[in-house]
């Protein structure tokens, strides 16, 4: 063995070489791959809060990505929802103003619209994502609406949107078309009652201007109203009724004494004669005017009731049916309870228990859970496809003068009940509410983007490396290297292959 140099062992200089050597290693090494160790036991105490890092890094993207699957959701809801509101402008404003021009299939050209829309509209509800119906609720791999011919004529033995509309204008009208509504005279007074029963018009309120006449009510249960004469009142003098309609508008049916010769159909009565004939004459007038009513009015509120009963389903309900004889039944119950199959049109989820936002949700933060979850039949949504569809129902007579006013009465109707104020802004709810899960994921998406360029920064300064301050290092290893090899060599007349 060489004993020293210069008082040094040879050892020490054999041992300073090999640590620079291995030194230059670990320093390439790290260079190569930005990483001060390959292993956290490498990184000594700071193994611990890199550890850390990585793992709320990974809790970060995971609700990044979260987010992100939602909101590509809640995009096509939207969007769906957005043409959702601008069909019920289309329809409502194709069916106001419009002559009467009855096509060779017997509908107007907006009912035929009115048509199209509403099975454009079941499509938007039936909008899939990624594999998930979003307006399904929970049961996001159940197609929730069923398509529109089965939902207007029914299927495997169930009966459809026609055949229930039907039959509640049959029952809202009652076997004599006054709206079950009872009119008598009895000496100078004349009574105008309702029926007991869940249908028809009801009784609201009685004005009048007549001399020599007295009214009372509505009092009572079932309501009725009593028109007393004591004596001729004055020709132009006005008797009001006002009635509340099955659909829940209202109309009022106005008629006005007259002195002379008078027809029904003109809302004229004479107010010549005995207090008894001033009465039944009253009674005659009323009556036309009332089946002439419920023949238009009657039709439109009771066709637009009987399309709601149908399509309002939410909350874990069924379609309503009249329960028995349309013409003679007395109440309204679930398609169950009435003995009618009846096809439900919405088959998702439609649990009472859980609201439709709730029926989806995420995660975005920790402890944070966001609701975006919708139904198709969440009642504004049902709402407008019941006035849709029941607009598309009904057939007429281009040269039927009657059939000219059903319609005109109806159009009216449904272009009141899809006006802005009436649903656009209910549609437009559920629009918001779903729009505003969508912010608060945005607001958490942000934090998050912040959040991870923070973590990483950190993490990079636990685990990573100063690329020149490492290749500084590098250069000021090789110098040591270069002049130990050299004092080596002189030691032991090495050359630099045998040293390797």
């Amino acid at each position: 063995m060489i004993g020293t140099l210069n008082g040094f062992s040879s050892s020490v200089m054999m041992n300073v070489l090999r640590n620079n050597s291995s030194l230059m290693q670990d320093l390439t090494i790290q260079l190569s791959t930005g990483k001060k160790a390959q292993t956290y036991g490498g990184l000594g105490r700071d193994a611990g809060m890199a550890l850390d890092y990585r793992s709320q890094i990974t809790s970060v993207k995971g609700y990044q990505s979260s987010i992100e699957q939602a909101q590509v959701q809640i995009s096509m809801m939207n969007l769906g929802l957005e043409r959702v509101v601008e069909m019920g402008a289309e329809v409502s404003g194709s069916a106001t103003g419009t002559q009467y021009d009855i096509t060779s299939n017997n509908q107007s050209v907006a009912q035929v619209t009115a048509a199209t829309l509403s099975r454009e509209m079941i499509g938007i509800l039936n909008t899939e994502v990624d594999g998930d119906f979003v307006f399904s609720g929970t049961t996001t791999d159940v197609e929730p609406a069923i398509n529109y011919d089965r939902i207007v004529y029914g299927y495997g033995g169930e009966d459809g949107l026609l055949t229930v509309t039907d039959e509640r204008i049959r029952a809202d009208a009652g076997a004599d078309g006054l709206g079950r509504l009872d009119l008598s005279t009895a000496g100078p007074t004349m009574t105008l009652s309702e029926e007991a029963t869940d249908f028809g018009y009801k009784l609201s309120a009685v004005t009048s201007t007549l001399s020599n006449v007295t009214v009372a009510g509505p009092a009572g249960s079932p309501a009725s109203i009593d028109v007393t004469v004591t004596g001729e009142p004055i020709a132009g003098q006005v008797l009001s009724f006002t009635f509340d309609m099955p659909d829940g508008s209202s109309e009022i049916i106005q008629m006005t004494g007259h002195q002379g010769a008078t027809s029904p159909s003109e809302g004229k009565f004479s107010v010549s004669g005995a207090p008894g004939t001033i009465a039944t004459a009253i009674q005659d007038v009323l009556t036309y005017q009332l089946g002439q009513n419920v023949a238009s009015a009657g039709e439109a509120a009771s066709r637009i009731q009987g399309s709601m009963d149908f399509f309002m389903t939410s909350g874990g309900g069924e379609p309503k049916r009249v329960v028995g004889v349309p013409e003679t039944a007395t109440t309204l119950d679930t398609a169950t309870v009435a003995g009618k199959p009846t096809l439900n049109w919405y088959v998702g989820d439609n649990d009472a228990l859980v609201s439709s936002r709730d029926t989806a949700k995420v995660q975005i933060d920790n402890r944070l859970d966001v609701s975006y979850g919708a139904r198709a039949n969440e009642d504004s949504i049902a709402r407008q496809l019941a006035y849709m569809t029941a607009f598309s129902l009904p057939t007429y007579d281009q040269n039927s003068d009657a059939d000219e006013e059903r319609y005109t009465t109806f159009a009216d109707a449904i272009s009141s009940g899809l006006s802005s104020v009436n649903q656009g802004d209910v549609v437009k709810t559920t629009l918001t509410e779903i729009g505003v899960s969508s912010k608060v994921m945005e607001d958490a998406n942000l934090r998050h983007h912040t959040s991870l360029s923070m973590l990483q920064t950190a993490l990079t300064d636990k685990e990573g490396i100063n690329d020149e301050e490492v290749a500084a290092k590098i250069m000021t290893i090789r110098t040591t290297i270069e002049a130990s090899y050299q004092a080596a060599s002189m030691m032991y007349n090495l050359s630099l292959t045998k040293f390797i």
